[in-house]
């Protein structure tokens, strides 16, 4: 009975999120679910709403990613679009809900997923998945990075230096975003990035190819090249990184911070003191503000 009595709540709650606006027969009313709720929701969903699929890259990846769209969203209105790029553990083929479903971002009461969020904030999420094809294959290219030598070029400090050319999974999550944005009613003011780890260096790199791209971005725990300072200065930042991490040196973030804020830049940055590198993810995404920072981020230049 529980189940049943849960079932009918949600029904409820994804038809209130699918009425249009205007519309006198819909229901304004939102009841939300408690957390309990919220987790058995997402244990019972999550992984059948971020919707599997592969894109093929016109430089011939193919690249697997997970697509979740707002019940709300109706193909007329415009909505908000945010990428999320992970750490480089979760590279492969599989598209495994491990790729995605391990951050509060995804569970929890912040899930970006859940019904109380999506009334809060309709969106549509993309999850790419990097290839492992060489051992070297990341989101982001820098020089030194060979299969040979696959961290050269990493400094101590947290920076790198990027190559001319994007990786081919950089290349090609780049061209899978333009592709959602053909494809989908999105607002081209509202693009989001964010990432963890390896996917923070990915965060610092599209934005510094694609300056053009993004309204914002939440670069977590990634080495970073510093001279996209000036290309990137216009995009409001919120940097994250644990204060004693062992394998992205945090003088990297707080260096980009740094020049970020010289250079008159919206940043802001949390360090977290005593912690190491995984942990400070899931803390960044249990920040109350994170989410509701994001999405009031909006670039009319970019529509």
């Amino acid at each position: 009975m529980k189940q049943l009595f849960l079932c009918l709540i949600i029904s409820v709650i994804l038809f209130q999120c699918s009425g249009k606006k205007g519309d006198t027969n819909a229901t304004e009313e939102f009841v939300e679910l408690t957390p309990e709720q919220i987790q058995e929701w997402l244990d019972q969903n999550l992984d059948s709403v971020m919707v599997r699929k592969d894109f093929l890259s016109s430089n011939g990846l193919k690249l697997p990613y997970r697509l979740f769209i707002s019940p709300s969203y109706n193909g007329n209105e415009e909505i908000p679009l945010l990428v999320h790029l992970h750490g480089r553990g979760d590279r492969g083929t599989d598209n495994r809900p491990e790729v995605y479903n391990k951050l509060p971002l995804f569970n929890g009461t912040n899930s970006i997923a859940s019904p109380n969020m999506q009334n809060k904030y309709p969106s549509i999420v993309l999850v790419p998945q990097c290839s492992d094809k060489t051992i070297n294959e990341e989101w982001a290219k820098w020089v030194g990075n060979t299969p040979e030598t696959p961290f050269e070029g990493l400094g101590k400090d947290g920076s790198y230096t990027m190559t001319d050319n994007p990786s081919e999974s950089g290349f090609a999550v780049l061209e899978l975003i333009e592709s959602i944005l053909k494809n989908y009613k999105i607002d081209k003011g509202r693009v989001y990035i964010t990432g963890i780890s390896m996917g923070g260096f990915g965060t610092w790199e599209y934005v510094g190819r694609r300056p053009d791209l993004f309204a914002a971005a939440v670069p977590m725990a990634g080495f970073s090249d510093t001279s996209i300072i000036e290309k990137v200065k216009h995009i409001p930042f919120w940097i994250f990184h644990g204060g004693a991490d062992k394998s992205n040196p945090v003088e990297g973030s707080r260096t980009m911070y740094k020049l970020l804020k010289e250079a008159g830049a919206n940043v802001q940055y949390t360090e977290y003191p005593d912690v190491e590198h995984s942990p400070a993810f899931r803390m960044a995404w249990k920040e109350p503000e994170l989410l509701p920072w994001i999405f009031s981020k909006k670039n009319d230049q970019l529509k």
